[in-house]
């Protein structure tokens, strides 16, 4: 069976992006893979170490970005499995676009799908563009949203 990678955030296209990874499912009889990337400094799981001095307060940052990108993966889940696609769901500490592509092609994925954020040319500059960047390095087609929320 064809699997596709389906990459989501919190941000409001991630909707879309799922809609538009349903729809594919269901036209190529595929199943879903939802990924969802962390921050690796705010990754809470595993052992760790803990300092004299810290500030508790990041624990919780740690928790709550663990909680949002569950959350995230469960509502794209509950979606694709309502309109009848076969998807599960995992959350990745790492770099996005290179999480992204590594895990394409751990998956040996025949797509990768997901949204882009329409950053200004400054924060472009500044940030860098994730769906660049896997369209760049991926090694199966990338299908990107590029509906303006």
């Amino acid at each position: 069976m064809k699997t596709l990678l389906v990459a989501v955030d919190n941000s409001g296209i991630a909707r879309k992006v799922v809609a538009l990874a349903t729809e594919q499912a269901l036209a190529l009889r595929a199943e879903v893979v939802v990924l969802c990337c962390i921050d690796v400094s705010y990754a809470s799981s595993g052992p760790f170490e803990i300092e004299a001095g810290e500030d508790p307060g990041d624990f919780g940052m740690a928790l709550d970005e663990q909680n949002t990108a569950e959350a995230v993966v469960r509502r794209a889940l509950a979606e694709l499995q309502k309109s009848g696609v076969t998807a599960r769901g995992r959350v990745i500490a790492g770099e996005s676009a290179e999480t992204i592509v590594a895990q394409s092609n751990a998956l040996n994925a025949a797509m990768i799908i997901m949204g882009r954020r329409h950053l200004s040319s400054f924060n472009r500059l500044l940030k860098g563009s994730c769906s660049a960047s896997v369209i760049e390095r991926a090694s199966c087609p990338v299908l990107v949203d590029v509906r303006a929320d």
